[in-house]
């Protein structure tokens, strides 16, 4: 078990945003973290990430207390795959994988061999090493978040938080992305996946955490949790699910169209 979460409540001055959240994250699985904006999906990846501390309940890591550990010591056991993003500077693909590689050099220093050989492994494992010359504000979305997921990897950890990896990507390109991380959990690395979209959750995810209000509002096999009430619940829209060979198939109800 890589996370281990127990009644945590985290708040901003009067504003409570997580309340009393209770969750555990298995190994070689995917969770997918689903609720509308604004319902602590972030928040929560920020206790976890150690850049808010002053919660209350537990955050284990591997078995240790979260508090108990250094940024780099967290470094070492959990990695950050954020959105998609813009580059104010040029870097190359293999500089920008390199970067996760930081908490093993020390500072001022440039990496080494073994940063280098960690980063061209992790430009193999997602099959972009084709890539490592780029200039990473050149590539495509897609290869751009594939290249975020090399930098956690190089990070040599096997706990990996993703924030929405396919929010700004098309159809083919979220694909893409959410099959090479189906293929990291069945590789043995911990996965938690915040998205807006719960039919990713049940096509790649194994457990689902439902988030509404502060407070979770389901946890489980995705399969399981993810049904029409809950869909009303935390998006405010009515849904039916269609069998199919590969898993139910979410389909919005449509008023006033007779012909779908």
């Amino acid at each position: 078990m890589s996370i281990e979460i127990r009644d945590l409540c985290f708040g901003y001055c009067t504003r409570e945003v997580l309340r009393k959240v209770s969750f555990s994250a298995l190994e070689g699985q995917i969770l997918a973290v689903l609720g509308p904006n604004g319902v602590g999906k972030t928040t929560l990846f920020r206790c976890i990430l150690g850049l808010q501390s002053r919660y209350s309940g537990s955050i284990e890591v591997d078995g240790v207390d979260a508090h108990t550990l250094t940024a780099r010591e967290l470094a070492h056991r959990v990695a950050y795959i954020p959105q998609t993003h813009g580059m104010a500077f040029s870097y190359s693909v293999l500089d920008m994988v390199l970067m996760g590689t930081t908490h093993n050099v020390a500072m001022m220093s440039v990496p080494k061999a073994r940063e280098l050989d960690a980063a061209n492994t992790a430009l193999v494992r997602m099959g972009i090493a084709n890539l490592s010359e780029k200039n990473f504000s050149h590539l495509s979305g897609g290869e751009q978040q594939l290249v975020l997921i090399a930098r956690a990897l190089a990070q040599n950890t096997k706990t990996l938080l993703m924030d929405e990896p396919t929010a700004s990507l098309d159809y083919g390109n979220q694909s893409l992305v959410l099959q090479q991380v189906r293929a990291l959990a069945d590789d043995g690395y911990t996965i938690l996946l915040s998205t807006h979209n719960p039919q990713h959750a049940i096509w790649y995810a194994d457990s689902v955490l439902a988030l509404f209000n502060g407070t979770v509002a389901a946890f489980g096999q995705s399969r399981e949790v993810v049904n029409t009430a809950l869909i009303r619940t935390l998006y405010g829209v009515d849904a039916t699910l269609i069998e199919t060979t590969h898993g139910p198939l979410i389909s919005p109800v449509i008023e006033g169209d007779n012909n779908r």
